[in-house]
């Protein structure tokens, strides 16, 4: 069974982390120095975003931004594409796909979220980067 057809009979847990707002993002970035984007205005990616938990209560609560949400599940990109029809977001996309065929086609991002991703991708994925928009993802820095 592949990894598509896997998720789509077992569904990842559609859950929402407050450790990957934005706005927690950004202030962990300030306090290293760091001059992270405005988070009203910014634009966020997750990998591995399953049925759009923890990405469509940041589309609401950030009007302004944008969000991306990846998962190689059809079945959950379908639930969470369904969810934000139902509440009229505007500014959420959800593409099924494999994080390994990101291009640079889906755009520059502010911020990128990948929790709990690295114990789910394969080995091939996991010792080395991934291509995500043009800037480098790496589970290791």
């Amino acid at each position: 069974m592949g990894a598509q057809a896997s998720y789509d009979q077992t569904p990842y847990p559609n859950l929402s982390y407050s450790q990957s707002h934005p706005d927690r993002l950004a202030t962990v970035a300030t306090l290293l120095g760091m001059s992270p984007a405005a988070v009203e205005r910014c634009r966020v990616l997750e990998l591995g975003c399953a049925g759009g938990g923890n990405l469509i209560p940041m589309a609401y609560g950030l009007p302004e931004s944008q969000f991306v949400g990846i998962d190689i599940s059809a079945r959950q990109i379908a639930e969470g594409q369904s969810v934000v029809a139902a509440l009229g977001l505007k500014n959420i996309t959800f593409k099924q796909m494999d994080i390994m065929e990101i291009g640079a086609d889906l755009g520059q991002f502010d911020y990128i979220i990948a929790h709990g991703v690295y114990s789910w991708v394969p080995p091939r994925c996991r010792t080395s980067s991934c291509s995500s928009a043009g800037r480098t993802w790496s589970p290791t820095g």
